[in-house]
């Protein structure tokens, strides 16, 4: 079995030395997924922990879709979020997005992000036969 890596344009580049994603046989790793801006890598919506959990499942969204797979076929999530006193915000916008079957999840506290970022998560997921 070969690992590929995954890319789309339709998300931010990494900011360091690793991939979006890896697919292994029928297993796709998604690396942490930041609410940063396509050209510049500013943080996006500074602050709104709301906004950019939205955001950051929309690449997850993307990613996905490029390794051929959807976030239904997720089977795990980890998250990482600045403040759990807003865990709420973070979990009613996660809902939207996993409404049924909702995969297992971990979501810890971080303390120091980037400024004005509030949240990072990710995933893996499996591609379907």
């Amino acid at each position: 079995m070969r690992k590929e890596i995954i890319k789309t344009d339709k998300v931010p580049v990494p900011s360091g030395k690793y991939s979006q994603a890896v697919k292994l046989g029928d297993m796709v790793y998604v690396a942490g997924t930041c609410p940063f801006d396509l050209e510049t890598g500013a943080v996006l919506h500074p602050g709104d922990i709301e906004k950019q959990t939205h955001l950051v499942l929309s690449y997850i969204e993307e990613i996905l879709r490029a390794a051929g797979t959807s976030l239904e076929h997720v089977v795990k999530v980890t998250s990482f979020i600045d403040e759990l006193d807003d865990f709420g915000i973070y979990n009613q916008v996660y809902g939207t997005f996993f409404q049924d079957e909702p995969p297992a999840r971990s979501t810890f506290e971080i303390v120091k992000f980037p400024p004005g970022m509030r949240v990072e998560i990710e995933c893996i997921a499996y591609i379907p036969s």
